[in-house]
C-alpha cells in the first residue's frame, strides 16, 4: 500500500494546494462560515418597534429586559415612528408603553398600559406580544405583592415587599413549566437531538466527501487508459493488490474528509458529547457502507468512463430526494444517515 500511496503523493505534490483544498474544503467552510451563519441567525430575529411614552423606571426596566429576548429584536422609537414603521412593513409590530404605566402597575393592574400595533400581514409578532406581556405581568405581580404586604403589615414598605417578590424571578422564575422531549423507547430519559440545520449540513458534507471519493477514482481510469495497469498486470501477474490498495485509498480520502468535517461542525456548534459519539459512529458507518457499494458498482460496470458521471448523479439524487422526502427513501444513503435506527 505504501508504494501506491507514494505514487499518489507524487501526483499530489505537483498540485499540493489544490488537493489539500479539495480534502479540507468542508472543514475550512465550517471554520469560515459558521460565525457568519451564527451572526445571520441573530440578524434574522423578528424586528419589533417599541415606544416609551411613560419614561419611568418601570418602562425602562421593561425596555432593558426586552433586549435579552431571543429571536426578537426590539428597536426603541417614538410613537409616530413606530406606527409609520409598521405601516411600511419594516417592523413586524409595535408596542407603545403608554403614559401612566408605572402608576397603574404599582396598583397591581395591567389594563391599558400597553398598546399593540400590528398590520394584517404580521405573522410572528405574537412572540413579541408574549415577551412584552411577560415583563409587564412580572412587574404587576411584584407590585401587587408590595401593595398587599404593605397594607397587611405596616412594618414592611412597598419597596421591600416588591424587592422580596422580585427575588423569586432570579435567576429563573420559581414557577414555570418545563418541557422535555422523551424517547418512546425510554420514556424516563430525555432524548437530545441535533438541530435541523446541523443535520442538513452533515448531509451536505456527506455529499461532498462522496463526490470527492468518486473524483479520486479517475486515477484508475487514467492508469488503465495510459497503459500503467497493463504493465502492472504483466510484471505482477495480477492486479488484485493494485485494486485493493486503491480501494483503501479511496476510502481513506472520502472518510477522512467527511470525519474532519463533521468533527469541526460539532466543535463549533458546541454539540453535547453523547450526540457527537452517536452521530460520528453512525455517519462514518453509513459513509463506509456507501463507499463500499460505490466501489462495487464502479468495478461491476467494468470501470467505464461513463461510470463516474452516473455515480455522481446517484450521489446527487440521494441528497436531493432525501431532502425533498420523495421517492423510495430507503434506497438512498442520505436517508440511512438521518433515519432513526
Amino acid at each position: 500500500m505504501l508504494t501506491y500511496l507514494s505514487l499518489h503523493l507524487n501526483k499530489w505534490k505537483k498540485r499540493p494546494v489544490l488537493f489539500l483544498l479539495l480534502f479540507l474544503f468542508p472543514l475550512l467552510s465550517t471554520c469560515i462560515l459558521y460565525p457568519l451563519l451564527e451572526r445571520t441567525a441573530e440578524e434574522t430575529a423578528v424586528p419589533v418597534a417599541i415606544a416609551d411614552e411613560d419614561d419611568s423606571s418601570y418602562s425602562r426596566i421593561i425596555l432593558e429586559r426586552l433586549q435579552e429576548a431571543e429571536r426578537l429584536r426590539f428597536t426603541a422609537m417614538t410613537k409616530e415612528e413606530a406606527e409609520k414603521a409598521v405601516r411600511k412593513g419594516t417592523m413586524e409590530a409595535a408596542f407603545i408603553l403608554e403614559s401612566g404605566l408605572e402608576d397603574t402597575i404599582r396598583l397591581g393592574q395591567v389594563d391599558n398600559v400597553v398598546t399593540w400595533i400590528r398590520a394584517d400581514e404580521s405573522l410572528l409578532d405574537v412572540f413579541a406580544k408574549e415577551a412584552v406581556g411577560a415583563q409587564v405581568m412580572r412587574l404587576a405581580l411584584n407590585a401587587k405583592a408590595g401593595v398587599d404586604v404593605s397594607a397587611a403589615n405596616g412594618t414592611a414598605s412597598f419597596e421591600e415587599a416588591f424587592a422580596y417578590s422580585e427575588e423569586f424571578w432570579e435567576p429563573e422564575p420559581l414557577f414555570q413549566v418545563r418541557f422535555t422531549e422523551r424517547s418512546p423507547e425510554n420514556p424516563s430519559m430525555e432524548a437530545p437531538k441535533l438541530e435541523g440545520w446541523q443535520v442538513m449540513v452533515i448531509q451536505l458534507f456527506f455529499l461532498y466527501s462522496w463526490m470527492l471519493a468518486l473524483f479520486f477514482l479517475r486515477t484508475i481510469l487514467a492508469d488503465d487508459r495510459e497503459g500503467r495497469l497493463d504493465r502492472i498486470r504483466l510484471l505482477q501477474g495480477t492486479t488484485t493488490r493494485y485494486f485493493f490498495h486503491h480501494f483503501l485509498l479511496f476510502g481513506l480520502v472520502g472518510i477522512g474528509s467527511f470525519a474532519l468535517s463533521i468533527c469541526g461542525l460539532f466543535y463549533f456548534a458546541a454539540t453535547p458529547q453523547e450526540l457527537i459519539e452517536e452521530w460520528v459512529i453512525r455517519s462514518i458507518l453509513v459513509f463506509a457502507v456507501t463507499l463500499f457499494i460505490t466501489w462495487c458498482l464502479f468495478m461491476g460496470t467494468g470501470r467505464k468512463r461513463w461510470s463516474i458521471p452516473v455515480l455522481l448523479l446517484l450521489a446527487l439524487a440521494s441528497f436531493m430526494l432525501t431532502v425533498s422526502g420523495i421517492g423510495y427513501l430507503d434506497m438512498w444513503p442520505h436517508y440511512w444517515l438521518v433515519k432513526k435506527w
